[in-house]
């Protein structure tokens, strides 16, 4: 039989050949972290002191540091101090890497499960039922009615 009009299943499997080594790049992120990781963001924000001479009061604002999360759907702040901000940062930075391969990985394993579905379309024949036979009226074919010896059920019920 001849295969229908479709997609081509080689370049699907190219395709998917490329998916799964983008996976693989992924993964590697993610076993690759070994450090600990700190949920949330670094972020350093300006602040004003409130000192009436200080160079705040101009708009030169304080560098402020916080890590900055989500908890129970609201955005908390929490002060991260200058010496902390050397492991806080890295940490953080980790998780935001983390999180990114992890989507990454998400979105490249539906993408190759619908690759997997379009190849298996690809490569699948549909059965070739043979052309039904026009039944003619005649000597022969003429339909009986009642029973023909066999049950609906499918098993024998004894005639009594």
């Amino acid at each position: 039989m001849a295969r229908p009009q479709g997609e081509d299943p080689a370049a699907l499997r190219q395709l998917m050949a490329r998916t799964e080594q983008a996976r693989t790049q992924q993964l590697r992120v993610l076993f690759g972290t070994r450090q600990r990781m700190m949920r949330g963001s670094f972020v350093v924000l300006g602040k004003k002191c409130g000192k009436a001479g200080c160079t705040c009061t101009r708009g030169e604002l304080h560098p402020t540091r916080y890590l900055s999360a989500s908890q129970d759907g609201r955005t908390r702040m929490v002060y991260v101090s200058a010496e902390q901000a050397a492991t806080v940062k890295p940490a953080a930075e980790r998780y935001q890497r983390f999180r990114r391969a992890r989507a990454q990985l998400v979105k490249l394993s539906t993408r190759t499960v619908a690759l997997a579905d379009r190849l298996q379309h690809a490569l699948t024949e549909p059965l070739a039922t043979p052309r039904a036979r026009r039944r003619t009226a005649g000597p022969g074919n003429e339909r009986r009615g009642g029973d023909s010896g066999r049950s609906r059920g499918g098993r024998s019920k004894p005639r009594g």
